[in-house]
């Protein structure tokens, strides 16, 4: 209660953004804790319950009542992408060159506009609309720290403008640290990509949108794919298939992506054309 009286204060504002940063740096390093431990089957238990509290934490701290108030007292256009980057790191690394264990995809390589264009889709319930898409919903639950469209704007400006095709940290490979029941999860382990039948996919159904070198097209809101994880690419490719991303009746991009995506008839496709992008 407190809390909230203070972020409605009329002062609040420039106090509140001005901390935020460090109340955020802190909180990342209490749940890298949780998140970096091992994977003993004997801890798995308390792994899962340790995701559930940092996710009720998360939301509590990023909630959309909290930040409309700050957002209606005090827009405060002056919260910079550098200030708010921080949080990105989060799920999407350091230098957001992603982390598979936390689902985050690397945005350093992404253009501005693209950026800019899926942040207002997150944050107007476009993307993340259906519950299939655990990720996307956290997304899209957290997207009112983005605030307004200065701010959209500024973060997209700064994270397009850092180096892209940086390693993923060693701590953001591998398994994940908690349970995730769901078919989108990943393929299954038994499928492997054929990188040879991948290109001819590619050719008939991506190059017309993302062009041959797989760096998209502004023009027809296709997004640059070379520095995207397979993992990440594989999910996406599943959620338009099967009718989860691009069902929104605003998101025209995504229900030509879901089209498009329907001519992969199973996770072979998916897991061979995934397979040759990675190779470009």
């Amino acid at each position: 209660m407190c809390f909230i009286l203070l972020i409605k204060s009329p002062l609040a504002g420039n106090f509140f953004a001005a901390r935020c940063v460090n109340i955020r740096q802190s909180f990342r390093v209490v749940v890298d804790q949780v998140f970096n431990q091992s994977l003993d089957g004997n801890l798995m238990k308390f792994h899962t319950y340790s995701l559930q509290s940092v996710l009720v934490i998360f939301l509590l701290c990023f909630s959309s009542n909290t930040f409309a108030q700050v957002t209606l007292q005090t827009p405060n256009e002056t919260v910079t992408g550098e200030d708010i980057f921080v949080v990105c790191t989060f799920c999407h690394g350091g230098s957001v060159q992603g982390n598979d264990r936390r689902d985050g995809p690397a945005l350093a390589g992404l253009e501005a506009w693209y950026l800019e264009l899926q942040m207002h889709n997150f944050k107007n319930g476009v993307r993340g609309y259906l519950a299939e898409d655990v990720p996307g919903q956290v997304m899209h639950f957290s997207s009112p720290m983005l605030r307004n469209d200065f701010t959209i704007k500024s973060v997209a400006e700064y994270i397009a403008a850092l180096e892209p095709g940086k390693p993923m940290a060693l701590n953001a490979v591998g398994p994940r640290p908690y349970f995730w029941d769901s078919p989108y999860a990943g393929l299954d382990s038994s499928i492997s990509g054929n990188a040879e039948a991948g290109k001819n996919t590619y050719s008939s159904v991506c190059t017309i949108c993302h062009g041959e070198d797989g760096k998209g097209n502004e023009a027809l809101g296709a997004a640059n794919l070379i520095y995207l994880s397979e993992l990440y690419m594989t999910r996406q490719l599943m959620y338009f298939r099967d009718g989860i991303r691009g069902a929104h009746p605003d998101d025209v991009r995504g229900q030509q992506m879901a089209v498009m995506s329907k001519l992969l008839i199973d996770d072979q496709s998916i897991a061979d054309v995934v397979a040759y992008i990675s190779g470009l």
